[in-house]
């Protein structure tokens, strides 16, 4: 029980932050500039049952949730996170477009509240693309709520293209972006290594979890190495399963792909 409390205390990020789907695009044109798109969706059902069923394994209960407890986990998560009111993101879109860098600019911005899920889609214009890398949103404050609803905390949505590069090779472009594992990154923090039964309810709770990277470029490819290539669209598409098999270089090399101009 001590080793399951441990755990849990190290996996909190995670939990806030996990259980996402998040996507990235790039619209080039031939002199670099176009649209860059981030979307990120978060589900916090897995967790409201993953906390409610650790819960009973602490209490010494045996078997699954029963719904009276979900419902009240629900209610209790909602009267904590409430809904962002559309005046205070409209405020935050002002805030986000002052602090772009110079000649990329905010196209659109939406946010989406459920209760238990949230969306947030950005959409840029940008007159060369290695700007992207450069934009950073400041981080909450510790008495503000992260645009996922949750307590203050590190987010995807603080610097959307975090390791994007794109790099002039004279004939070639080259462009590179990271794979993260959140799930590894967080694990990896706890001061209890998890057991292998607590992985697998891990697991189960961010079964759902989604990472995608999509370019669209009217040049031709010398190499790539995408998941699946849809018409001139190269998409890179990670779950669960597939970050938990990759071998450190693929996660190293992360998202690549040579143009020729």
């Amino acid at each position: 029980m001590k080793r399951l409390a441990a755990v849990l205390i190290g996996l909190s990020g995670l939990l806030v932050s996990g259980c996402f789907d998040i996507e990235q695009t790039l619209t080039l044109e031939r002199n670099m500039s176009g649209k860059a798109g981030f979307t990120m969706k978060v589900d916090m059902e897995p967790m409201i049952y993953f906390m409610t069923q650790m819960k009973r394994d602490m209490e010494g209960k045996k078997g699954e949730p029963t719904k009276a407890e979900l419902d009240a986990a629900r209610k209790d998560f909602l009267s904590q996170n409430k809904p962002k009111p559309g005046n205070d993101f409209e405020k935050d879109k002002k805030e986000m477009e002052g602090k772009l860098p110079k000649g990329v600019s905010l196209l659109d911005a939406k946010f989406l509240d459920e209760g238990l899920k949230v969306t947030v889609s950005l959409l840029f214009g940008f007159d060369n693309a290695a700007k992207l890398a450069t934009i950073k949103f400041p981080k909450k404050s510790d008495t503000e709520k992260t645009p996922t609803s949750g307590p203050p905390s590190e987010s995807p949505v603080d610097s959307p293209f975090d390791g994007l590069t794109l790099v002039d090779e004279g004939r070639t472009i080259l462009i590179t972006s990271k794979v993260t594992n959140p799930m590894a990154e967080e694990t990896a923090k706890t001061p209890v290594p998890p057991d292998a039964d607590t992985m697998k309810q891990v697991e189960k709770m961010f079964g759902n979890l989604r990472v995608a990277f999509k370019i669209t470029a009217p040049f031709e490819i010398v190499e790539q190495n995408a998941t699946r290539k849809q018409g001139n669209t190269l998409i890179w598409e990670y779950g669960v399963k597939s970050l938990q098999t990759m071998k450190p270089e693929q996660l190293k090399q992360g998202v690549r792909v040579r143009y020729k101009k």
